[in-house]
């Protein structure tokens, strides 16, 4: 049985130390779907609208709201995620994970000035033909009133026993999805730095091209998160409710610096929205946010 494990931190994790404790930490993991039980907790959490304006510039948000970004939360989080990742019962190691699924609920808006308890935790694993996927649940509470929770899935590639096999699926890929809405965006190719100043999130993936080309990729690439609230920057609004779930899964990369296709349909059930390469043909990232 897994013994229980509590963290609780009185300050904010540095992320720099994170990515290097990530790259020394021992490789040999087993890999196992069974999941420690790991919370990790910061209470009186502030941040200052001079840090909030800053993300909120970056990520298309107002920057003169008093009122934290919906997905802002996720970057007070994520270095309690990286330190459940990194404690030594956690199954794999941190470095390579992909992060392929993300969902956020507000059930308020939070403003500036207010202080926040955080806890993180695990849910259940499960071995995958791809590997181990897991999800970090997180909540947000303020005077023991949840007001923003979220789930981050990712995967963990592995290999060796327990891990099923892929089956063929000679199914051919269903037609794209039209969309009432279309904008153009065009990303820089410093954006990862400009979103790790912001957010925390100091990935050497998303920063230059050589640190990105050394794990795998052919070139440095733009934060999912980023391209989450980039996306949610342009139709939270429209929602007109500051209670709403916006989720979404990351199906490619998205290579910098690059010219990107947003797209977007409103219903009455929600918004459906995805986000393409230029030609309109290769779907990075797909989504819905709807109202509470």
């Amino acid at each position: 049985m897994n013994q229980a494990t509590h963290m609780q931190f009185n300050a904010t994790p540095g992320n720099l130390s994170q990515y290097a404790r990530c790259v020394i930490q021992k490789v040999t993991k087993n890999g196992k779907a069974d999941l420690p039980k790991v919370e990790a907790v910061q209470n009186n959490v502030r941040t200052n609208q001079a840090r909030v304006s800053a993300y909120a510039r970056v990520c298309g948000f107002d920057d003169n709201s008093n009122l934290l970004p919906i997905t802002y939360a996720h970057t007070l989080a994520f270095p309690l995620h990286m330190e459940m990742m990194l404690h030594e019962s956690f199954p794999v190691t941190p470095m390579g994970m992909v992060h392929i699924r993300n969902s956020i609920t507000q059930h308020r808006a939070i403003h500036v000035d207010e202080k926040m308890d955080i806890r993180c935790f695990f849910a259940e694993g499960e071995r995958t033909s791809k590997g181990l996927e897991f999800d970090i649940q997180t909540e947000v509470r303020i005077g023991g009133e949840l007001v923003w929770e979220g789930t981050s899935t990712n995967l963990a590639r592995v290999t060796g026993p327990g891990a099923p096999k892929k089956a063929k699926n000679n199914t051919p890929r269903p037609a794209l999805p039209d969309f009432q809405m279309k904008e153009r965006w065009i990303l820089a190719t410093d954006l990862g730095r400009r979103y790790a100043r912001v957010s925390g999130d100091t990935n050497p993936i998303h920063l230059h091209s050589i640190p990105a080309k050394l794990f795998g990729f052919k070139g440095h690439i733009a934060h999912g998160m980023w391209s989450k609230a980039r996306a949610a920057a342009a139709l939270y609004k429209k929602v007109n409710s500051e209670a709403c779930t916006i989720s979404v899964e990351f199906k490619l990369p998205v290579f910098l610096p690059s010219k990107v296709e947003f797209n977007y349909t409103e219903s009455d059930a929600g918004i459906n929205f995805d986000l393409r390469d230029d030609k309109g043909q290769k779907v990075h990232m797909k989504g819905q946010i709807i109202k509470l």
